[in-house]
């Protein structure tokens, strides 16, 4: 007789108290956590059925052991799809809350406080869940005003929920920290906080949260800002920023003195009016735009690795798509999956892409050196008239077209087509795709889709008749 694996009580247990844990800390984000973890319940499973072997194997009784059932591979299948659903959808920013929340009122306060701000450099704001707007002005005090909502069954515990988290306004040294006090909930009711704060044009700002937008504007010092799932909006920065998110629909920084640096993920990107150097690192799934930017920029993601020295022009970029002008290089570009239209671009531009057509148009001369390389797409160079360079244009399994006459050279060997020549003593320009048209035109004349009207056939003349 087989014996019986002991893995899925084990695996109930381990379920049982996680929501256990969750019924006495209900500020955790346990479905979150399922959601980005699941796949350790499989390995936990696979560890313990794997220890189950060992021991039947070492007390000689391995024919005895027990392998999976038909329910238990029907449950490892769904729980496959279970948690490629979820992970899924919180990488879309999407979050589960168990059913029960849904339950109970909700009950709104009035909260709000103010003090003087002294000579304190450092403001901190520590909301857990809630949106948060901080406004620099000439003042010298400190004004917090705002809402708090708390979910309860009745407003007897809504009370004890309120009384039980104060807002606070404490100063110690330079630094003044204004904190809600959410994580003192004495009920399992969730709290939110939605706040305006007024504070001296003077200070730096530092935010810690977890759920809530957060908009800063009118500080002449620095902004520090971490948090989990939030939109951030910053306006008016004397100093450098710092964000850090976990996720984000939106992050917006417009007239910034100082330098930025953001790290995390999210959707939706917009940079306008940045003095110093922006770091970005993290994954962006929405519209990403660069305007206006004085310092050198360095964009990393999985699947785009940008650099380049200034942008006083603009960039626009998706996930299929990037187009920028007005660029000042060296400029940097590897991108997995992109198509690249980049006008107007000065110094040396490098760029690769494994899929995605390339359009390049520089304007100023004498020419920048250029090296784009694409494994599998078109690549359009579109070059002023009387531009000097040197060519060396090639495609494994394509067609090489050259609007600029015997100057340039084309060579053709089998399916592979290229273009080499040179035209005064300019940059060097090295462009190759595995599959694709290479094209280089000159700028204003028509493109390679516009068709050139054939001319109409002279017609024949007509034989003299013999005499």
């Amino acid at each position: 007789m087989r014996r019986r694996s002991v893995t899925g009580p084990i695996l109930l247990i381990l379920l049982g108290a996680g929501f256990l844990i969750y019924n006495l800390r209900p500020d955790i984000e346990l479905f979150d956590l399922l959601a980005q973890y699941w796949p350790f319940l499989l390995i936990a499973w696979g560890s313990l059925r794997l220890v189950e072997v060992l021991v039947d194997y070492f007390r000689g009784s391995l024919a005895n052991a027990s392998g999976f059932s038909g329910g238990e591979v029907v449950l490892i299948v769904f729980m496959c799809f279970a948690g490629w659903g979820f992970s899924a959808a919180h990488r879309e920013g999407i979050h589960f809350h168990p059913a029960w929340e849904a339950f109970g009122e909700h009950y709104d306060y009035n909260v709000g406080d103010q003090k003087p701000a002294g000579n304190a450099i450092r403001v901190v704001f520590e909301n857990n869940h809630g949106n948060l707007k901080v406004v620099g002005a000439d003042t010298t005090d400190i004004k917090v005003t705002g809402r708090k909502t708390i979910q309860a069954m009745n407003r007897t515990e809504a009370d004890r929920g309120n009384d039980g988290t104060p807002l606070d306004i404490v100063a110690q040294g330079d630094t003044i920290t204004v904190r809600t006090n959410q994580d003192r909930n004495p009920t399992r009711g969730k709290i939110s906080e939605d706040l305006e704060i007024t504070v001296p044009n003077r200070v730096s700002v530092e935010v810690h949260g977890n759920n809530g937008d957060y908009d800063v504007s009118e500080v002449n010092g620095s902004v520090e800002l971490q948090a989990d799932r939030s939109d951030v909006r910053l306006n008016k920065i004397g100093g450098n920023a710092r964000i850090e998110l976990q996720r984000s629909d939106l992050v917006r920084a417009a007239d910034l003195r100082g330098k930025l640096d953001l790290q995390g993920k999210g959707s939706d990107l917009e940079l306008e009016n940045i003095a110093g150097e922006v770091t970005i690192n993290g994954s962006y799934s929405g519209n990403l735009e660069f305007k206006n930017l004085a310092q050198p920029l360095h964009f990393e993601s999985p699947n785009t690795d940008l650099r380049l020295a200034a942008l006083p022009g603009q960039i626009s970029m998706d996930l299929g798509e990037l187009t920028g002008n007005n660029l000042v290089g060296p400029v940097h570009l590897v991108t997995k999956s992109k198509d690249v239209k980049i006008e107007d671009f000065t110094n040396s531009l490098e760029l690769e892409t494994d899929r995605g057509d390339i359009e390049l148009q520089p304007k100023h001369m004498p020419l920048a050196k250029i090296d784009a390389r694409s494994r599998s797409g078109q690549i359009s160079l579109v070059l002023p008239d009387k531009a000097a360079f040197q060519l060396v244009a090639t495609t494994d399994h394509g067609e090489a077209v050259n609007d600029f006459g015997s100057p340039i050279l084309k060579e053709t060997d089998g399916r592979s087509s290229s273009l080499k020549g040179a035209i005064g003593q300019g940059a060097a320009i090295h462009v190759v795709t595995e599959r694709g048209t290479v094209t280089v035109r000159k700028a204003g004349s028509e493109t390679e889709d516009t068709e050139k009207p054939e001319k109409p056939e002279k017609p024949e003349k007509p034989e003299k008749a013999e005499t």
